[in-house]
C-alpha cells in the first residue's frame, strides 16, 4: 500500500451516496447536491492541481441502496485520478456488505479502503482501521484512522465554561491522537472531522484545522464546508484565496516536519491502557493538562515495561485496575527515587505512612523512600479536580515552562530522541491575537531560539531575558492561529 507518513490525503465527497446522506440533514440545498454531482465529474480534479493532496477519500458503502451507483458513478474520477497519481480510500462504514464493498474496491482499483469495525478475515485489499478514538488499537495497518474528529476551536455558545483558572475550554484533537501515538508509535494517524454544518468559515479556521492535527502528529483528510465547495465549483475568488491559504499552510508544515520524530516531554507522565472505562478519565487528563499549563508524556500501559521514566518528576496512573506485579514494581521503585506517583482511590495496599498535607487535597499522601505516593480519596472525582491536585502536589515551582498572555492557547512541548533539541507548538484556539504577544518561561539553558510560524515571512530568532530566580524568559509576537518555538541546548 502507498499510503504512508507522507500521504496527504482529502475528503472528496461526491456521488449518490454522500446526497443520500446529506439530502437528511438539516441545510441541505439544491446547490449542495449540485456540487456534489459536479465533484463526481473528473474535471472537478483540477482544483487539485499544485497542491500536495495525493490521496482522495471517498465514501464507499454504508449500508443503503445507494452503494451500488456511488461505487459505478465513482469509476470515472477514480480512473482519471489514478491516471494523475492520485490514491483512493473508500470509506466502508455503518450497515455495508463488508465483503462486497472490499471486493468491489479491489476491483476499482482503490489503494485502500477505510474500515469501521472488524475486517473480514483476507480481506483482499489494506485496510485502515477507521474507529471511534475510544477503539482505536494498534493494527497491521500503516494507516490508523479516528473517526470522531472534532472541528478545533473555542464552543460557540461554549458548551463548557472555563475552569477555576478562567481559561476557556477549547475544542482539540490533541488528547485522542496522542493516545493513539502511545499505543501505536510505529503508525501514521489520521484524524477526521468535518466543518461544522451552516457556518461560513474564514480561512484561520481551517489553517488551525491543519496546525491542530500536525502539531499533535496527525494527518487531517482536509474536508471543506459545503459552502466552499460550491464556490469554489463556481470559481469565486475569495474561496480560491482560502484554499490557497489552505494549501500554504500545508506547505509550511511540510517545510518544518523535522519534528514529527520528536515525542511529547514534560516532568509528568499520564500512563493508562487507554481503553473501556479507562479510556474517558485517560483523555480528559490529556485535555485538562495544557489548560493549566503542564507540559506531560503519554505512556501505554502495554508499553509500560519498556518506557523510560528518566526525567520525570510524576506520574499519574490513570487505570482502577491495579498495575501487574512488574509494572507496579517498576512504579514503585520510581516513587522510591524520589518521584510522585498519583493512583486512584481502589490502588491496592498503599505503602508508606502517610503525611499530613492541606486538607483539601484529593489526594493522601504517603512517603516512599525519597518520594510520594499521593492516593485519591474519591471513587468519582472530578476530572479537573485531579489535574489542578496534581499540580498543586508537585508545585509550580518545578514548572520547566510557563505560558503568559495566552489564555485561549494551548501548548504542546516535544523533543528529540536525545533530548538537544526542542519545538513548543503554540496554537490560538480564538483565531484572534491578545493585545499583547505571548510570554515564555523557560526553566533550563538553552543555546538558541527562534520563532517559526506560516504567519511570518522568516524564521525569527528569540532572545532569552534571564530572570534573577533563574531561568529565562522569550517575548514572542502576537499570533492569530499558530507559531512554534524551536529550542537547541
Amino acid at each position: 500500500m502507498a499510503l504512508n507518513a507522507e500521504s496527504v490525503p482529502m475528503r472528496w465527497p461526491a456521488g449518490p451516496l454522500d446526497i443520500a446522506r446529506c439530502e437528511k440533514s438539516k441545510g441541505f440545498t439544491p446547490d449542495t447536491a449540485e456540487v456534489l454531482r459536479k465533484w463526481l465529474d473528473p474535471d472537478s480534479l483540477a482544483i487539485l492541481q499544485g497542491s500536495p493532496v495525493n490521496c482522495l477519500v471517498v465514501s464507499w458503502a454504508s449500508g443503503l441502496p445507494a452503494d451500488a451507483a456511488q461505487q459505478q458513478a465513482l469509476k470515472p474520477l477514480i480512473e482519471k485520478g489514478r491516471q494523475a497519481k492520485l490514491d483512493f480510500v473508500g470509506i466502508v462504514e455503518g450497515q455495508a456488505d463488508k465483503p462486497a464493498a472490499l471486493a468491489a474496491a479491489k476491483a476499482a482499483g482503490l489503494a485502500a479502503v477505510a474500515l469501521d469495525g472488524a475486517a473480514p478475515a483476507n480481506p483482499g485489499i489494506p485496510v485502515i482501521p477507521w474507529n471511534k478514538a475510544a477503539q482505536v488499537k494498534a493494527a497491521a495497518s500503516p494507516v490508523l484512522g479516528i473517526s470522531d474528529g472534532v472541528w478545533p476551536g473555542i464552543p460557540q455558545p461554549s458548551g463548557q465554561g472555563g475552569g477555576p483558572t478562567n481559561l476557556p475550554w477549547v475544542d482539540s484533537n490533541g488528547a485522542i491522537v496522542l493516545i493513539a501515538r502511545a499505543l501505536a508509535p510505529d503508525k501514521s494517524v489520521w484524524v477526521a472531522f468535518d466543518p461544522p454544518a451552516q457556518v461560513k468559515l474564514a480561512a484561520e479556521a481551517y489553517v488551525l484545522a491543519v496546525a491542530d492535527s500536525v502539531s499533535y502528529g496527525a494527518i487531517w483528510p482536509i474536508s471543506l464546508d459545503d459552502q466552499l465547495r460550491i464556490d469554489l465549483t463556481a470559481k469565486k475568488q475569495p474561496a480560491a484565496d482560502i484554499w490557497k491559504k489552505i494549501l500554504e499552510t500545508m506547505a509550511f508544515f511540510g517545510q518544518h516536519k523535522q519534528s514529527r520524530t520528536y515525542q511529547p516531554d514534560g516532568p509528568l507522565a499520564i500512563l493508562s491502557n487507554f481503553a473501556g472505562a479507562d479510556y474517558d478519565a485517560g483523555e480528559e487528563a490529556i485535555n485538562l493538562f495544557p489548560r493549566i499549563r503542564q507540559p506531560y508524556r503519554v505512556i501505554a500501559r502495554s508499553r509500560a515495561a519498556a518506557a523510560s521514566f528518566a526525567g520525570l518528576q510524576a506520574i499519574y496512573y490513570v487505570d482502577k485496575e491495579a498495575p501487574d506485579a512488574a509494572l507496579r514494581q517498576k512504579l514503585m521503585a520510581f516513587a522510591a527515587a524520589g518521584g510522585t506517583l498519583f493512583v486512584p482511590s481502589k490502588w491496592p495496599n498503599p505503602e508508606g505512612p502517610t503525611v499530613t498535607v492541606e486538607p483539601y487535597l484529593l489526594f493522601a499522601v504517603h512517603t516512599v523512600g525519597k518520594g510520594r505516593l499521593a492516593v485519591c480519596k474519591e471513587d468519582q472525582p472530578d476530572p479537573y479536580d485531579v489535574v489542578a491536585d496534581i499540580q498543586n502536589v508537585i508545585s509550580h515551582r518545578n514548572d520547566i515552562l510557563r505560558l503568559y498572555n495566552a489564555a485561549s492557547m494551548n501548548f504542546l512541548y516535544e523533543t528529540s530522541a536525545q533530548g538537544k533539541q526542542g519545538v513548543i507548538h503554540l496554537l490560538n484556539y480564538s483565531r484572534r491575537p491578545g493585545s499583547d504577544g505571548p510570554l515564555f518561561y523557560v526553566k533550563e539553558p538553552h543555546k538558541s531560539a527562534r520563532l517559526v510560524s506560516p504567519e511570518i515571512a522568516s524564521p525569527t530568532d528569540l532572545a532569552f531575558t534571564p530572570q534573577e530566580a533563574g531561568g529565562a524568559e522569550l517575548f514572542l509576537p502576537k499570533l492569530t492561529v499558530y507559531g512554534a518555538i524551536e529550542l537547541e541546548k
